[in-house]
């Protein structure tokens, strides 16, 4: 059995320390929106309060998990592709900066509320729009095999 520690010590309102035998991290944010810094890399957390339901992902660049993304001419692209018809354009999602600064800023503000009805309209809001975009990339390869 392992032995394991950890201590979360409040700084102030929506700022924790995370001490580990790990190491240190800095958490920021309200119950059930936080983002965490530490050696590890940057990571958003968002869950359900009280249900045991969360999502934890890495937000930016992590040295060794980061590969440079394959650069093609004109003239590779077109032997990539193929003698078939055009492909469709490949489509990322990228996470910018500014929609996780809105996402907790928003998390911020319905917190501070304490108004059940305003923090219920947030996670409404959050799972529509999370909603929206698996609609969207269902759509999109749906589409995309139609094409081939």
């Amino acid at each position: 059995m392992a032995l394991r520690y950890r201590r979360r010590i409040k700084i102030i309102p929506g700022v924790h320390l995370n001490i580990s035998k790990s190491g240190i991290s800095t958490s920021i944010g309200v119950r059930g929106a936080s983002m965490t810094f530490g050696k590890r890399g940057r990571y958003a957390n968002v869950g359900i309060p009280g249900s045991g339901i969360y999502w934890r992902s890495r937000v930016g660049n992590s040295g060794a998990s980061h590969t440079a993304p394959t650069i093609l001419t004109p003239s590779e692209e077109r032997v990539a592709s193929g003698p078939g018809p055009a492909t469709m354009p490949i489509h990322t999602h990228h996470l910018h900066w500014w929609k996780v600064l809105l996402f907790f800023a928003l998390a911020v503000v319905a917190g501070a509320t304490k108004s059940d009805p305003i923090i219920r309209i947030f996670w409404i809001g959050w799972f529509a729009y999370w909603g929206f975009l698996l609609v969207r990339l269902i759509v999109r390869k749906s589409r995309g095999a139609q094409a081939v």
